[in-house]
């Protein structure tokens, strides 16, 4: 009995001694848990004290910076995608604001929209409401807007002619030429200083429609045949003109009403089959004057008869691109005939572009000292 009482007294005295131990690691690891903690806490405050430069910045600078991220106004960015102002809302909460916020931003707008069927329904349903969206976040801004691949007759117009007042910029590659015409280029445009249309299936045809009469800063129009053919634009208050597919009657024609221009390009057909309506025919060898026209670029084409180019008077012309068939008619020799119409012109052109030259350059440099060749 002894003997079994002494065996017990021996196990609790063992485990008193186990328990001992363990608390002495406890109470060890317990200060390793208090200095770790410790030295944890500046690491913490210096961690929560730092913020990312970006986010130092004032809103206002903040802003400043997206703006520079997107191309140059009033050229568009991206829809979506990295390089879209899109890609600025999904960084942090912060940057989404200050994004939602900055009306300019979202003033340039491209949508390339499909005409509507069954098929691309959610398609166009998309694209309408993207468009519905960056026209609300650009409010009160001026907008540039383009669109390629435009079925007016679509939903997608009705959302346009709802910020219409606010158009600076617009370019459009359109289906239904007449639909638009009818219906959009009527209303009062207070700040419209630029306007692209492409027609891509019907012509205007007749009567002539008056466009874009209440657009009092408009200053520069890009149309090609289909659009001229049908309507009548504000000529006299232009100074940028790029008529595209045209004969050169029907520029002429153009020009004896466009005397403010200061820019022109031209992609002509051939005039030889040019239609003959009662207002070329009356002027048709009358020569027009261009008192302001300082560049004129003409794009190369074949067949074109450059004669038009007799009937021009430029005194202002200081840049002049065209292709070298049009200095060869009448004679061969495209330095003399040259020579001769810079004459008639009366102007000190300062820069010379010849497309297709055959004539060596230094014929030209020769014969035009003080001309820049490029």
């Amino acid at each position: 009995m002894l003997d079994f009482m002494e065996a017990d007294r021996a196990l609790i005295a063992e485990q008193d001694a186990k328990i001992l131990d363990l608390e002495a690691q406890i109470t060890a690891l317990q200060s390793s848990i208090s200095e770790l903690r410790a030295a944890k806490q500046p690491v913490q405050q210096r961690l929560d004290s730092y913020r990312y430069p970006v986010l130092t910045l004032p809103n206002e600078i903040i802003g400043e910076i997206f703006l520079r991220f997107l191309p140059p106004y009033p050229k568009p960015p991206p829809p979506t995608g990295i390089l879209s102002p899109t890609s600025l809302t999904q960084i942090c909460r912060q940057w989404r604001n200050i994004a939602l916020s900055t009306p300019a931003l979202w003033r340039a707008i491209d949508v390339d929209s499909a005409a509507i069927t069954a098929y691309q329904w959610m398609q166009a349903e998309y694209t309408a409401s993207l468009l519905q969206l960056w026209l609300e976040r650009s409010s009160p801004y001026p907008l540039s807007i383009r669109v390629v691949r435009f079925d007016p007759s679509a939903p997608l117009l009705s959302i346009l002619l709802s910020h219409q007042a606010r158009w600076e910029h617009f370019e459009a590659t359109c289906y239904n030429a007449r639909v638009l015409v009818n219906l959009a280029l009527d209303a009062p445009m207070p700040l419209l200083r630029s306007f692209s249309l492409h027609f891509t299936c019907e012509e205007l045809g007749d009567p002539k429609r008056s466009i874009l009469q209440n657009a009092p800063l408009l200053r520069t129009v890009s149309v090609d045949d289909c659009g001229v053919l049908g309507v009548t634009l504000p000529w006299s208050q232009l100074t940028s003109l790029n008529l595209r597919c045209l004969y050169p009657e029907e520029c002429m024609s153009i020009f004896q009403h466009a005397l403010r221009l200061v820019h022109c390009t031209l992609h002509l057909w051939d005039g030889s089959e040019a239609p003959q309506g009662d207002d070329q025919s009356d002027h048709a060898q009358e020569d027009v004057v261009l008192p302001c026209l300082e560049t004129l670029i003409i794009q190369p084409s074949s067949d074109v008869d450059p004669e038009f180019l007799t009937r021009l008077i430029m005194p202002a012309l200081l840049h002049l691109s065209l292709p070298e068939a049009f200095l060869t008619w009448p004679e061969d020799d495209p330095i003399p005939y040259l020579k001769e119409l810079l004459a008639k012109y009366g102007c000190q052109l300062q820069e010379l572009q010849i497309f297709d030259a055959s004539a060596a350059e230094s014929l030209y440099r020769s014969a035009f000292p003080s001309i820049v060749l490029p």
